[in-house]
């Protein structure tokens, strides 16, 4: 008897799927996160649970059932949430080099049952599996440098290479990170564009591809200086 109602109750409300065990980072970001800034005491008062429901279904999560773009997508989307989890538990920034060290190469987390910092994620995670230098405007460390962080999952976007296409288009046309100056033919870059410079190739050519036409022809004119700005570190979070 026992074990046809529980045949019943399966009927009823069927198998759970892959998306039900996965992390949901949207549940943790939504109504925290507004023009990329973070308010992430309202984080720590409200968002606890959903944060440790993230957390714990990063670390049962079966890669192996997954496609690769759905691999590259777990992995940006855990690198952005536990960077948010680490800054809400440890109540602390990565806004100094003694502490992006133990921020970045010091805290473990599981992650589809493999021990893993966040620079684990980032470097010998996701950059060799997606090869694809677009996932750097999309990977938000905390700092106001960052490319801005959206309250969505990268896992429920329904087309990756779009959604980051889109990300390159933004960041590469947002002043901040790519500006011309005409006067002395120098582009000034955000600094991820010489940190990667290897992904990105001829980071020239790469900007150019995501810039408006006149722009594009201006930069295939002669000679060009590469500038870079210097990385803000302070927190990406909301005011008041």
């Amino acid at each position: 008897m026992k074990n046809f109602l529980f045949l019943f109750f399966l009927l009823l409300v069927g198998p759970i799927s892959a998306d039900q065990a996965r992390p949901r980072l949207a549940d943790v970001l939504e109504g925290y996160v507004q023009d990329g800034k973070v308010d992430y005491a309202g984080l720590r008062q409200n968002r606890r649970k959903e944060m440790e429901a993230f957390v714990k279904a990063l670390a049962t999560a079966d890669l192996d059932a997954m496609s690769h773009d759905e691999r590259v997508a777990f992995l940006l989307d855990a690198y952005n949430g536990l960077v948010v989890y680490q800054i809400v538990t440890e109540q602390d920034a990565p806004d100094s080099a003694r502490k992006r060290a133990r921020f970045f190469r010091g805290r473990r987390y599981t992650i589809a049952g493999e021990s893993k910092t966040l620079d684990n994620i980032e470097h010998d995670a996701l950059r060799p599996l997606a090869e694809d230098p677009r996932v750097h405007f999309v990977l938000v460390c905390g700092a106001n440098s960052c490319p801005q962080l959206k309250a969505s999952s990268f896992l429920a976007a329904q087309d990756l290479d779009e959604t980051l296409d889109q990300a390159a288009r933004e960041y590469i046309n947002n002043p901040s990170n790519v500006a011309i100056d005409e006067t002395r033919r120098t582009v000034v870059l955000n600094k991820i564009f010489d940190w990667y410079a290897s992904d990105f190739g001829d980071v020239l050519q790469f900007v150019a591809g995501y810039l408006p036409e006149p722009q594009r022809r201006l930069l295939k004119t002669g000679d060009w200086k590469l500038e870079y700005r210097d990385y803000d570190w302070s927190l990406n979070k909301t005011e008041g």
